[in-house]
């Protein structure tokens, strides 16, 4: 019997949420943010968890309005659409970077899957190379992927698990890089509760999810 996709990568978040070794950072305003070393990488993977007020639906709405990634990812300088369907996104970021630290940039690759049996949404991310032309005087970031794990509670409440774990790229202190990863999932995360209360994003449909 195969397994689908999206059962298959839930089994992945369940075994990486599951190990030992996660570093509670930050515990505030229904946020819980965690760090956790990688075994040949100075970069900490992050973990973040929470839940939201508001339909799946509407937190699938958020991550799709990429104009508006600019106000949920924390130091965003620029988001810009490079392509989207249903179920795909390809989109840009620039982030901005502590000085002397040079700014990053990046294009991430987003897979959009539902399955009716968990009542989850899975959306898959990686950094992508050549979808979005070099910009001087940033550093582009292309070896990163994670995970957003949304699990409809009811019409009017969704869990959410979030992975991520990449290469900084460039020349940047890996003392710096962690502490970056410490805050920044947690800010990003009180963005995006003050995101799904917006009028744009209620009583949105999509046809992945069913």
């Amino acid at each position: 019997m195969k397994l689908s996709i999206s059962f298959l990568f839930l089994l992945f978040s369940v075994s990486v949420f599951g190990q030992d070794g996660w570093d509670l950072k930050k515990d505030k305003d229904g946020i819980k943010a965690y760090t956790k070393p990688v075994e040949g990488s100075a970069m900490k993977a992050i973990k973040a968890t929470t839940e939201f007020n508001c339909s799946l639906e509407t937190c699938i709405a958020v991550l799709r309005d990429i104009p508006y990634l600019i106000e949920l990812f924390p130091d965003c300088e620029k988001a810009a659409k490079v392509e989207q369907s249903e179920t795909d996104q390809i989109h840009y970021l620039h982030l901005k970077a502590p000085w002397p630290v040079a700014d990053r940039d990046a294009t991430f690759r987003l897979k959009y899957t539902y399955d009716t049996t968990s009542k989850t949404a899975l959306v898959t991310a990686k950094t992508g190379t050549g979808d979005y032309p070099e910009q001087k005087g940033l550093v582009r970031l292309t070896d990163g992927g994670g995970s957003w794990t949304f699990t409809r509670i009811d019409d009017s409440h969704t869990s959410l698990n979030y992975y991520y774990h990449g290469n900084p790229g460039g020349s940047i202190p890996a003392w710096l890089a962690n502490s970056v990863a410490e805050e920044n999932p947690f800010k990003m995360l009180q963005n995006y509760h003050q995101l799904v209360k917006l009028e744009r994003y209620q009583g949105k449909t999509f046809s992945f999810i069913k």
